[in-house]
């Protein structure tokens, strides 16, 4: 992925979303997933956190990235 589309998420998109702002099936399936991993030994543990926070890092950057990407052509469409 482009370095700057993930700079812009980090910067600006990331730190504004909070879980508060998440559905609350989001929130649900937290809860049992960290009823889920209790279960699981330390080390596979760290492992499915490190797993679940980087998909949302990289998602969600990417996705960042792909509504920018459609914002900048929809613009261009308007602009021709």
């Amino acid at each position: 992925m482009n370095d700057f589309y993930e700079w812009l998420y980090e910067h600006y998109a990331e730190p504004r979303l909070s879980s508060a702002q998440f559905s609350s099936i989001y929130h649900i399936q937290c809860q049992e997933w960290q009823a889920v991993a209790e279960n699981l030994s330390r080390h596979d543990r760290l492992l499915s956190y490190d797993l679940m926070d980087t998909l949302k890092h990289d998602w969600g950057a990417l996705a960042f990235a792909c509504g920018i990407q459609a914002g900048l052509a929809l613009a261009a469409g308007l602009k021709a």
